[in-house]
């Protein structure tokens, strides 16, 4: 086997004093070129050209392997062939001014820049431009050499490799040449090999084939070399046919590791007929917070948008769980987030925090709960443009219902908010009911809550129409006023007693409720529509319009449901019960049983807009010691409330002959503010007749009588009495007495003050 020649050694300072001469010709040519006479201006000019022929083949690669080989600085010259070729241009340029224009036409070449803006100025500042570039080129190679060579070039000499110890690169470059680039018994001759970097994992470098030639060295047969696999080894094109850049790993590389995330996307999801084919993945980070990773899913430029994945089908190809699955899609079509979990940081929980995750920022949004991403989970009370914002609770018995809406109720209750607590099953949240301003327990009772709160949004829709109120702001004196309805399908369902009247109750508070400050927080085991009373409307204003909270169900949710867009690859019944439980094949009576963990209050949630991702509801026993029973407010702008329990027995449906069968009188209801089932009397009312009752028959006399006793007669009693006194007397409904001028306090007759300049 042969070698290649041994290099000449030369002095440290070689390479450094030639790119001196290389910067430093153009200037020094300038100035001596005038100073030439004919005969050293001949000879200069034929000198000149010889240099620049070399110059020109050796930057165009033409120049033989051999001769350049044996040149005293061949691999100097071959190295540094751009800037001295641009050096060649600008020095030939210099020796043609000063020689043929002597001193003016140097001077114009040299100095004309100072005369910007002209011709002569363009062409000198494009003069020193190039000028300027040939030292930048080689700055390297003004300062101290480096101790060490970063690359090694392709046939290290043996006598080199005997007096100096022998790099990584240097061991790859020998056995490149022995058996690859020889001229002689290589397989690819003169196919050349610069290694660029090497470290532990792998090693760059470029390949250069001989002028006129293109790189025919393929992955496998680097792969035999240095014994890695093929689809380790990557080749790109370089700046020519002639020239490839390449990179050997040699440990795996993520995208071919599929314990990585990386490596199994690309080995078993987004590969030719796999889940998501023609997909990739981007910005890979570690995720600390799940001991896993976290990418960017973007889809392929053949796809339109991304598919949306079934979670069990993903888990199965990353190799995992569902629970240690995380997708959650982005408002862009071809983007989601995928994250891969060692562990689920939800599994542990999180006790609540204090009140303070309750109180809701500027845009009404509280925290429920922590996320899988280690984001806080969130859904919206209120919305300071739309008004206060409906939410849907969904989950099966233990999947932790009853905990999201005690979380939910509390916010309310800390918020000032004035509840309406509807529970047919009478038992389900005490909580609650101790927050509540109005509890309906049972069947009937909870159906009695519904019919108050119905009255409740018929006075403020009235009240808003008739005062041209708009963006409701709540006060004191008129608080958000929220419906949570537990177990909806009881009242709602295909079989319930009262579906008709339940379902035109919240078809109205689905539809008109949030700008009246009166939002529906609805629970229920399930999600179809044949249990929220067959009314699309409720499932549009409350389903898709409001926050949703999907906690564990039933494999038949996802098949019979449309989620809403930002809720896509969350399927509820991919919820497992517990975390853990698959017990061992074989008994062994020595080993104690595994016994699960309930997967309580893990859920998919999401506000409108926001990303669904899965949470778990902050940790809450009983939120009894959190209520402040000495503050349970009261909506006290309902001039009924008094009578809430009388009207909590009354039907609120309009007659047969307002309604069909189908809607409830929903027809009605929509048709315009002014809705048809008859209102009970109003506290206005209650006192009118009072006085009405007592009134002098003839119409002659004006009975007087004190406001204690009109409370008495109207059964009015409290702030509620005493606002609707202030109401008729600016109605001119009533007035007070007054006696030679003066008011008689306490005192109030039927119809305006009379006229006393008639007397």
């Amino acid at each position: 086997m042969t070698t290649p020649a041994a290099a000449q050694p030369r002095a440290a300072s070689a390479e450094r004093t030639i790119a001196v001469i290389t910067s430093a010709a153009p200037l020094a040519t300038g100035i001596i070129a005038p100073f030439l006479d004919g005969g050293a201006a001949f000879t200069a000019a034929i000198a000149y050209g010889g240099a620049a022929g070399f110059m020109t083949a050796n930057y165009m690669n033409r120049l033989p392997a051999g001769l350049i080989g044996n040149l005293p600085a061949g691999d100097i010259v071959q190295a540094h062939k751009s800037p001295m070729f641009i050096s060649t241009l600008t020095t030939g340029m210099a020796l043609g001014m000063g020689t043929l224009l002597g001193s003016d036409g140097a001077d114009a070449l040299m100095a004309g820049i100072l005369g910007l803006p002209s011709i002569p100025g363009i062409v000198s500042l494009g003069w020193w431009a190039a000028v300027g570039i040939v030292p930048w080129k080689l700055r390297n190679f003004f300062g101290r050499p480096p101790k060490t060579a970063t690359t090694a070039a392709v046939g290290q000499t043996a006598a080199a490799a005997a007096t100096l110890p022998l790099t990584d690169a240097d061991r790859i470059a020998r056995r490149w040449y022995d058996h690859i680039s020889n001229t002689e018994t290589g397989s690819h001759k003169r196919q050349d090999l610069t290694v660029r970097t090497t470290s532990p994992a792998r090693w760059t470098g470029t390949i250069t084939a001989p002028a006129g030639s293109s790189v025919t060295v393929t992955a496998e047969t680097i792969s035999s070399l240095f014994k890695r696999d093929p689809s380790w080894i990557k080749l790109k094109h370089g700046a020519h046919a002639g020239e490839r850049h390449i990179t050997v790993n040699l440990v795996a590389p993520a995208e071919l590791d599929p314990t990585t995330l990386t490596g199994a996307w690309r080995k078993w999801v987004s590969k030719p007929g796999g889940l998501m084919a023609g997909t990739k993945l981007e910005n890979v980070q570690d995720d600390p917070n799940t001991g896993g990773q976290v990418a960017l899913v973007v889809a392929g430029e053949d796809l339109d948008r991304l598919p949306h994945p079934d979670r069990n089908a993903l888990a199965g190809a990353l190799r995992t769980t569902p629970i240690l699955i995380s997708y959650e899609p982005r408002q862009n079509p071809r983007e989601a987030v995928i994250r891969k979990m060692t562990h689920n940081p939800l599994q542990k929980g999180a006790a609540f925090p204090g009140l303070h995750v309750l109180k809701p920022n500027k845009n009404g949004y509280i925290q429920i709960g922590p996320g899988v991403s280690g984001f806080p989970a969130r859904i919206q009370l209120h919305d300071p443009a739309l008004g206060s914002q409906h939410v849907l609770v969904a989950g099966v018995t233990g999947s932790g219902k009853g905990g999201t809406l005690q979380l939910i109720a509390l916010a309310h209750h800390v918020n000032g908010s004035a509840i309406i607590y509807a529970d047919p099953k009478g038992s389900s949240n005490p909580a609650i009911t101790k927050m509540a301003a109005h509890p309906g327990l049972g069947i009937d009772d909870a159906m009695g809550s519904l019919r108050i709160w119905y009255h409740g949004l018929m006075h403020r829709v009235e009240q808003s129409a008739r005062d041209q109120m708009k963006n409701f702001q709540p006060s004191p004196e008129r608080p958000w006023a929220p419906l949570i309805f537990d177990e909806a399908s009881q009242l709602l369902g295909e079989s319930a007693e009262h579906r008709k009247e339940a379902k035109f109750i919240i078809k109205a508070g689905a539809s008109l409720g949030r700008s009246m400050g009166m939002p529906i927080i609805l629970a229920n085991q399930i999600m179809q529509l044949d249990q929220l009373g067959g009314e699309a409307a409720i499932r549009d204003n409350i389903f898709y319009g409001g926050s949703l909270i999907l906690l564990r169900s039933d494999s038949q949710q996802k098949t019979l449901i449309d989620l809403p867009e930002n809720f896509a690859g969350c399927n509820p019944a991919d919820i497992p019960p517990a975390w853990s439980g698959d017990r061992e094949m074989v008994y062994d009576p020595n080993t104690p049983p595994d016994d699960p963990e309930r997967t309580f209050g893990l859920a998919f949630a999401a506000s409108p807009g926001g990303h669904a991702e899965m949470m778990r509801m902050w940790i809450l026993e009983d939120a009894a010691p959190y209520i402040d029973t000495n503050n349970i407010t009261h909506p006290a702008d309902w001039p009924f409330w008094d009578d809430r329990h009388e009207l909590a027995a009354r039907s609120v449906l309009p007659s047969d002959e307002d309604s069909d069968d189908q809607d409830g009188g929903s027809s009605v209801l929509f048709s315009g503010i002014d809705l048809t089932p008859k209102k009970p009397a109003s506290a206005d009312d209650k006192i009118l007749r009072a006085l009405e009752d007592v009134s002098d028959p003839l119409g002659i006399d004006v009975i007087y009588k004190d406001k204690n006793e009109i409370a008495k007669l109207a059964g009015v009693q409290g702030s509620t009495f005493d606002n609707a006194l202030s109401r008729l007397v600016k109605a001119d409904k009533i007035h007070r007495q007054t006696e030679n001028g003066k008011e008689v306090r306490g005192y109030y007759g039927l119809g305006p003050a009379p006229d006393d300049t008639d007397a």
